[in-house]
């Protein structure tokens, strides 16, 4: 017998944790600062202050501050599931079922996704386009554009005659709904749709899952899995930890229980990562109709077709193991953030009642921890080093990564230009390689974050260790994680390393025309065959003894070649067009993005070798004051070092506390964090 799933804390429980956590550091940061002020004047002097000198408080702050802000992500955030599916499998129609809006998305069979299209949880319907002119500095977001539910196509979708976005000015598209089913957490997100899982789209539906919390595969009862769909998720294996099926269409093939087992078997075979993923069967019509009775008040007849539908597990699902696991892990993120912000002040603390303890040697420690700090100012200090080498090597590494991406664009494209119909590719080929230039930009920013983030953790590592190795005195600054100065400076998250502008960086398809009209057109065209003809007609007037039999052969012949003639001659015309396009848009690319790569990188790691600099001077100011303040204890009178002994108490009592609410709340968030048992 399976034992039961411990509880995890609420939401509400651990948001009140934080709001107490947060309001006791305030209230602690404000009372030293003023006990600082009354015991040293110098301590925080305008002066002092406006040269960026940092007072006791200051550290905190920063913890209160990141603690705020990991809890508003709690509150706001959601699990985001990635919706993924080849053209026609009803992958729209899955979204407007789940949000129970019929309408919401176009479903026509002419009409694809061009962007992606976010759907959220908002108290009002309402649907918002981000807009990016040619003119926007890389760095900007882009500007919000309320529009029409109604319009959503015309903002998102592909023109079927040209197969480019209707609007080229389009980044995403949001659009809230007040549903429950996304109130409880969820974030579905519509990849663009450009010609199935080939090319861009797989490359831009892969690169989107890397901030997903949950794959949604949508495929329909007529057929298995494509060879196209199984290298998709062969792919997609190391990139969300969730993958749930969608089996579409299941009111039209009455087979589709067979289609599902020969599924499963292709992908033990092909993506076993996925082979135990859940399969849940839906009918799209019946959950429409469904909507549609219970809007008529025949709500019986609602719910036998909601239960037809096949979409009340599917709900509950994702509720239950991607929402509430989504949550559970920002909860957990709360608490972190929490144990390290309470571990500043309640070392602090500790480090305080042992000089008004007068403890012998605390002066000596104090003493070696800022020699230690003098260790790292020098140009020479090994963490300069580990950030120049560090930021060179991440800038090889960024390049190179864009070279063989570029490589994968390239050899996508050439496969799509020799193997494509003239007409497919004159339609498709533009759409389709802006969607893989789109997967590239996106796929960089991926790899950039991750890069810089491990930079950023390699130079504060290096900081730490000869931190550390002065800080036997418990430095103020040693968190609950044991991490030193510059810890969280944050800086990856600032932004994009670089942005897909849709419409402004690449060039337009040109299409090249050939003047074969008039009479020299027609000669051009026909003069070539009339031989092969003449002759075809010959042998047909030999075998056959016939006057009017050779002329009609011959006419037939010549119309035969002169039309095969001119489709290889269009054919050639295309190819050499999307040739053209493509070695354009490559060499745009080339031009523009490792300039980008390297100024982005240089300035982040300015940036943080700025902010170490001022962390480690903030830190061997505190210590400054810290030896300043143990002097003054020893001076100090007995009833002075009680009083101030039994206030430093109450406050190690205090955070003691509330660091125990958070290892328990911690201990309850890890527990609950195991697999689902009733996983199926």
């Amino acid at each position: 017998m399976t034992p039961p799933r411990p509880e995890a804390p609420s939401r509400a429980r651990v948001l009140d944790f934080a709001a107490r956590t947060a309001e006791l550091l305030e209230r602690a940061a404000r009372a030293r600062a003023a006990e600082a002020a009354d015991t040293d004047p110098t301590a925080d002097r305008p002066a002092d202050r406006a040269a960026g000198a940092p007072s006791d408080g200051d550290g905190d702050g920063d913890g209160v501050r990141r603690l705020r802000d990991e809890a508003a992500r709690a509150v706001d955030g959601a699990a985001t599931l990635v919706v993924v599916g080849e053209k026609k499998r009803g992958k729209s129609s899955t979204i407007n079922s789940l949000v129970g809006v019929p309408d919401l998305l176009p479903v026509d069979a002419d009409v694809a996704t061009g962007v992606h299209i976010v759907v959220r949880y908002g108290e009002h319907p309402r649907a918002v386009a981000h807009l990016r002119s040619e003119g926007d500095a890389p760095e900007a977001p882009p500007r919000a554009e309320p529009i029409p539910l109604e319009g959503i196509a015309e903002y998102a979708a592909v023109d079927p005659r040209t197969g480019r976005p209707r609007r080229l000015d389009v980044h995403h598209v949001e659009v809230e709904l007040p549903v429950p089913l996304l109130d409880s957490g969820l974030e579905l997100v519509d990849t663009p749709g450009v010609g199935g899982l080939v090319g861009g789209h797989a490359e831009l539906a892969l690169a989107a899952l890397e901030n997903a919390d949950a794959l949604v595969f949508v495929v329909d009862g007529s057929s298995e899995l494509t060879r196209s769909e199984l290298e998709f998720l062969g792919r997609a294996t190391e990139r969300t930890a969730e993958t749930v099926f969608v089996l579409t269409k299941t009111d039209s093939y009455d087979a589709w229980p067979t289609v599902v087992e020969r599924n499963r078997e292709l992908l033990a075979r092909h993506a076993p990562r996925h082979a135990e993923a859940p399969w849940f069967p839906v009918s799209n019509r019946a959950r429409r109709d469904a909507v549609a009775a219970a809007d008529a008040g025949e709500l019986q007849e609602a719910a036998e077709l909601l239960e037809e539908s096949g979409f009340e597990p599917l709900e509950a699902l994702l509720r239950r193991r991607i929402a509430a696991r989504a949550a559970e892990l920002r909860l957990a993120n709360v608490v972190h953030v929490a144990l390290a912000a309470l571990g500043v002040p309640l070392a602090e603390q500790e480090l305080r009642l042992r000089s008004l303890q007068q403890e012998p040697g605390l002066a000596a420690e104090v003493e070696r921890a800022e020699e230690a700090l003098r260790l790292l100012q020098p140009e020479s200090a090994q963490w300069r080093r580990a950030l120049t080498t560090g930021s060179r090597d991440l800038k090889n590494t960024l390049q190179l990564g864009f070279r063989r991406s570029l490589n994968d664009v390239r050899r996508v494209a050439e496969e799509k230009i020799a193997t494509s119909e003239p007409a497919a590719l004159a339609e498709e080929f533009p759409a389709e390689l802006e969607a893989q230039v789109e997967a590239v930009w996106l796929q960089l920013d991926n790899a950039a974050r991750r890069g810089l983030a491990v930079l950023e953790e390699r130079v504060r590592r290096e900081c730490s260790t000869v931190l550390d190795a002065g800080k036997a005195d418990g430095s103020a600054h040693g968190s609950a994680d044991g991490s030193g100065p510059g810890t969280e400076l944050a800086l990856v998250e600032d932004g994009a390393v670089i942005r897909a502008e849709r419409g402004t960086l690449l060039p337009e398809m040109v299409h090249s025309t050939h003047r074969d009209g008039g009479p020299l057109g027609m000669l051009e065209n026909v003069m070539p065959s009339v031989g092969t003809a003449a002759t075809f007609g010959t042998v047909i007037g030999l075998l056959t003894s016939s006057v009017l039999l050779p002329a009609v052969a011959s006419y037939a012949m010549l119309a035969v070649l002169t039309r095969r003639r001119r489709q290889r001659a269009e054919l050639g015309r295309v190819r050499g067009d999307a040739t053209r396009h493509l070695n354009r848009v490559l060499t745009e690319l080339t031009t523009e993005i490792p300039a980008q790569i390297t100024d982005h990188v240089d300035g982040l790691a300015d940036r943080l070798g700025l902010a170490l600099d001022r962390a480690i001077a903030d830190e061997r100011l505190r210590l400054e004051r810290r030896l300043a303040e143990h002097r003054r204890n020893l001076a100090a009178s007995a009833a002075e070092l009680a009083a101030a002994r039994d206030r430093t108490r109450r406050r190690i009592g205090a955070l003691t506390t509330l660091r125990d609410e958070a290892l328990a709340l911690a201990h309850g968030l890890a527990a609950t964090g195991r697999p689902d048992p009733d996983r199926s």
